[in-house]
């Protein structure tokens, strides 16, 4: 019996900074997506984007988040 493959591609979850923050991260352009960094785990306060500087850490509620497609 044959079965159709049924295997998604998953692709990192994205963060921006939201729009009209004020603040200052050097390394985050204001309205581009970048990955979520995973390999750090969850925690309460921030998320990891990769940016092309590296990753950088920012403060969850100044980032607006959302599933890649």
């Amino acid at each position: 019996m044959n079965r159709p493959d049924r295997r998604v591609s998953r692709v990192a979850p994205q963060g921006r900074l939201r729009p009209g923050w004020l603040g200052f991260y050097p390394t985050i352009q204001p309205g581009v997506w970048y990955s979520l960094h995973t390999e750090h785990g969850n925690h309460a306060a921030y998320v990891w984007l990769e940016t092309s500087h590296g990753i950088t850490r920012v403060q969850r509620d100044d980032v607006e988040l959302r599933d890649s497609h």
